[in-house]
């Protein structure tokens, strides 16, 4: 842009120059016949110019022939002073359809005026059909076969190419480009005056409308292969015109030979994980006077089959879903949420977890929340002719939906019910999502700690609704059949680029995955051999037993909490005392109960003490990182925003401070961010709002049950703080005794300070919750709590640390420095042991709440290792089944082209053709990715920066750039 700024003037005066006559200004002619502009004669032949054919000069009869075989072009007439836009229907020009506007040896009678939308404009032309008998079709083939698509299947007087709708169709599903806004952007650009009314358009809103979305659904139905099968596009299957992902495992399609007789240590590399959620955005209204229209493939695609899935719902009206987890939000608000007037509140999906494609018949509607009868159907569809042998299902409710699951799945529909006694399965809670549950059902669910999984993180199918949602606007007034063919279209493509992106996705990941790897070995590497044999088998057997039984067996990944309540305990007691207080003419305000919303708040609390840990963790976020925090930052809004609407049933007094707050921010400031919302929770407020002296705004009996869990959350805290410095007690002593080299002493350092920031994240806590209980009810209610000073944050021992024999070593190495003089150190007889040791919850036996918190570190190290070396396994069979899945596929195509013998020879050279195409494209693609997974991993990621740099480079700077890194 600073290079052409000052060229501002140069670029606007050619652009004027093209409204006038350009070089023909002094001796304008015809640049086909030669005919001229006389200035002096009085009948001078008129001048013509055709953007689409050039910027030369056309007399009218030079025109008219140039463009018997162009109807669609843009001309512009000369009238001595400027150039005006005139039609060639209006220069006498009808085209001859059938013979492609060459001359019919037996035309038609009649001249037709027809519209035909081609982008950039809407054109008004005049046509006329064929009779002779080279051409046996009737008028609607005659459109087709000249690539212009009808509007109405009877006497059409509107049509669009072929190129019009497939574009619109692009804009649609990238640009997220309504009908509405295009056809008024045609209509601008074909006559502006139109706008004034001196000039008359006809609207073709809803005619363009019926023919993309028939030409959308030929689109998907044509590369879906229904037009080579014998059966016929009637004869569809569920599912047949869903483009599934290559890199899931489909048994018959990409599974190597004898993959069911793979070891089973290794049988995770042929597992489905799926991710299932509910989205609240893409909700439909009803609309009056509407007319059926349902789908124009009910149940081909990525929708469930609607009228199985109406008979299904027809059982299950009364339903009620029982929670136990009473964190979650998504069943407490379930019954609440605002239906009235609504067809649909929302969608379930499931979409493949790690390439985060949409499943065949892995979409539905919601009437009212996310109700187990809807999931639970959507769920099994989508899972339809499964027949692998393991399983993988993450939901953000899988802690309450596994329950019960066999006996749901019996009362099923017989088509898409699952033999759950033929394969393993396992629930788990999606890794951001699981901060929304309580501690031991994180601990339980966490997909982190699943076997097989990899790094999948399961939210992959929050990433998929980032892709719909711009559709909810113009989707939520169309009626049914419409909005789930344009959401069809739209998971179609998504679907199609997560295929076609695999090449580059795969390698990144792997090469992510394969430096990770390495670091994670080597840091499990550092902690496991510090531990004694007996205690690794010991703990090995304890995972193992989890594992395979998570429900009854101990936890190996969190601690045993003696003498200490848990914070689901607490939750329960405060719950028990709300129970108490209905009893007593003091009933909740809502359904959602007064502990629920203060366990949200705490738990908001804690994921932006978290986002602000990250930001603040590393001076240059990358740009994943920035990723993730702009995903958790719009996660923490929304629940911010549904915790602000349970804060006016229990804080009534809370809109006015928020109001007053938000009065005193500067208007022109950038607004906080997610982390830096101010919650207002009753321990925020002030003493005295709205005349509610001693009840901060709240509804009587918050304040109370803020103070216990406020309690529990100190208690825990230090619980956790006190097993992190464990840790890093046995750490330190290990380096000490043990560590020497640079190399091995940087690394133990590094190991150190990563346990040291999880030591300072308990302490946050646990200040923030101090803090909390002073304001509740001054000093006095943290007698038990004390203050929390750096200083205390250490174990006895820790103080006046000595390096000096570390140092020592070090010297020893030929590092070429001195042992350093040990620090000054308090007295063996004058250490004083921190009060967090004696705090309520602390264990007397040092010993064994050592070997407890190392365990767990050990196990979660251990896990890491794990779940990175099955990623790097993982997505080499991915890049195989990729390969296969593309073989497989160029062969379906190759097997399908002649399949069809009762087609004219016309239509049948052109089902050959396409399927001959898919092909060669299938097998050029296929080679490809090929190519460029084998390049070895140095190569490919100097590659991937290469294509980063040269993204930012135009012009002579990029040919120069490839002409450096041509061999790289």
């Amino acid at each position: 842009m600073l290079v052409w700024r000052p060229m501002k003037a140069l670029f606007l005066d050619e652009l004027l120059r093209h409204d006038g006559l350009g070089d023909d200004l002094h001796a304008p002619q015809c640049a086909l016949c030669s005919a001229t502009y006389d200035v002096s004669s009085h009948a001078p032949p008129q001048l013509f110019k055709c953007g689409d054919c050039g910027q030369f000069l056309q007399c009218k009869a030079c025109c008219l022939s140039r463009h018997a075989l162009a109807p669609l072009h843009v001309v512009k007439q000369w009238n001595g002073d400027f150039w005006t836009t005139t039609t060639l229907a209006s220069l006498g020009l009808v085209y001859q359809l059938g013979h492609g506007g060459q001359p019919c040896p037996v035309p038609d009678d009649r001249v037709l005026a027809m519209t035909v939308i081609e982008a950039p404009i809407i054109h008004q032309i005049r046509i006329r059909y064929c009779n002779c008998g080279k051409h046996d079709g009737d008028n609607l083939e005659q459109l087709m076969r000249n690539a212009w698509y009808p509007a109405s299947v009877t006497d059409p007087s509107t049509c669009a190419t072929f190129k019009t709708l497939e574009a619109f169709r692009l804009y649609n599903v990238t640009g997220n480009m309504n009908v509405h806004d295009f056809i008024r952007a045609l209509e601008r650009a074909t006559d502006t005056t139109s706008w004034t009314g001196m000039t008359w358009l006809p609207d073709r809103y809803k005619q363009f409308q019926r023919m993309a979305r028939q030409w959308a659904f030929l689109m998907r139905v044509k590369r879906a292969g229904r037009g080579q099968d014998p059966r016929g596009v009637e004869k569809t299957r569920q599912r047949e015109a869903a483009v599934i992902c290559w890199a899931c495992p489909y048994d018959g399609r990409n599974l190597p030979e004898g993959w069911r007789d793979v070891d089973p240590k290794y049988r995770f590399l042929y597992m489905l994980l799926i991710a299932v959620d509910a989205n609240f955005r893409l909700k439909n209204r009803m609309r009056a006077n509407e007319t059926e229209d349902p789908s124009l493939g009910p149940g081909w695609g990525y929708w469930v089959e609607p009228m199985r899935y109406k008979r299904h719902l027809r059982k299950y009206v009364g339903e009620k879903d029982l929670s136990t987890c009473i964190a979650f939000a998504a069943l407490l608000q379930k019954d609440t949420r605002l239906t009235t007037g609504l067809r649909c509140s929302g969608v379930g999906g499931c979409v493949c977890a790690r390439h985060e494609c949409v499943r065949p018949n892995g979409m539905g509607d919601l009437q009212k929340g996310e109700r187990y009868a809807n999931m639970d159907f959507i769920v099994l569809s989508a899972l339809f002719g499964f027949s692998l042998m393991l399983l993988t299902i993450s939901y953000n409710i899988a802690c309450q939906w596994k329950k019960g699951l066999p006996e749901r799945n019996a009362k099923m529909p017989s088509a898409i019910r699952l033999p759950l006694d033929t394969f393993t399965y396992q629930c788990a809670l999606p890794v951001w999502h699981a901060a929304s549950h309580n501690e031991d059902c994180q601990n339980e669910n966490s997909l982190s700690f699943k076997s097989g999984v990899g790094k999948s993180d399961g939210e992959g199918v929050e990433r998929v609704w980032s892709v719909l949602n711009p559709a909810a606007n113009h989707t939520k007034d169309a009626n049914s059949g419409q909005r789930v063919d344009v959401l069809e279209d739209k998971i179609d493509s998504h679907n199609f680029l997560k295929n076609i992106g695999q090449g580059d996705a795969l390698q990144r990941k792997l090469l992510i995955a394969l430096a990770e790897r390495e670091r994670q070995v080597a840091a499990f590497k550092e902690v496991n051999s510090t531990i004694h044999d007996n205690l690794k088998k010991e703990w090995k057997k304890m995972i193992e037993k989890w594992l395979a039984d998570p429900s009854s067996a101990p936890n190996p990944y969190s601690l045993s909490r003696k003498e200490c309540p848990t914070e689901a305990e607490v939750r329960l007691e405060v719950k028990r005392d709300e129970d108490l207080a209905i009893g007593g003419a003091r009933s909740p305000l809502t359904g959602r109960s007064a502990t629920a919303f203060l366990v949200a708040g705490m738990q908001i609390e804690e994921a932006q003490r978290r986002i602000i840990g990250e930001v603040g963790g590393t001076a240059l976020v990358t740009a994943d990182q920035e990723g993730k925090l702009h995903d958790w930052r719009r996660a923490l809004l929304v629940k911010i925003a549904k915790f602000r609407e349970l804060q006016a049933m229990y804080m009534p007094g809370a809109a006015e401070v928020i109001a007053t707050e938000e009065a005193k921010r500067d208007a022109d400031a950038v607004p906080p961010r997610a982390e830096r919302i101010k919650l207002f929770m009753p321990s925020q407020m002030p003493t005295s709002v709205g005349g509610s002296e001693g009840l901060r705004g709240c509804v009587p009996g918050l304040l109370g049950m803020e103070t216990k869990l406020r309690g529990a959350q100190c208690l825990n805290a230090l619980v956790k703080l006190r097993a992190r410095l464990h840790a890093k007690r046995h750490l330190i002593s290990f380096r000490n005794e043990n560590v020497t080299g640079q190399i091995q002493t940087t690394k133990a350092r590094t190991l150190i300070g990563q346990v040291g920031e999880r030591v300072e994240a308990c302490a946050r806590k646990y200040r923030h919750a101090r803090e909390a209980l002073i304001a509740l009810n001054g000093e006095q209610a943290t007698e038990a709590f004390k203050e929390l000073r750096p200083e205390d944050i250490r174990l006895d021992g820790d103080a006046g640390e000595s390096d000096a024999a570390v140092r020592k070593k070090l010297a020893m190495a030929g590092a070429g420095r001195g042992a350093r003089a040990p620090r000054n150190a308090p007295g063996t007889s004058k250490k004083v042991m921190s009060w967090i040791w004696t705090s309520p919850g602390a264990l007397d036996d040092g010993e064994q709440q050592l070997h407890e918190s190392v365990r767990v570190e050990w196990a979660r190290a251990r896990a890491r290792k794990v779940r990175w070396e099955e990623e790097v396994m993982t997505l080499r069979e991915e890049m195989r089944r990729v390969l296969r899945y593309l073989a497989w596929q160029s062969a379906w195509w190759r097997s399908h082209a002649g399949l069809r013998a009762d087609l004219s020879p016309e239509i049948g050279a052109g089902v050959r053709a396409y399927a001959l195409k898919q092909a060669h494209w299938h097998d050029k693609l296929a080679a490809f990715f090929e190519k460029k997974w084998q390049m070895p991993a140095l190569a490919a990621a100097q590659h991937l920066v290469a294509e980063q740099q040269a993204a930012d480079l135009e012009g002579a700077e990029l040919d120069q750039f490839f002409s450096q890194h041509r061999h790289s």
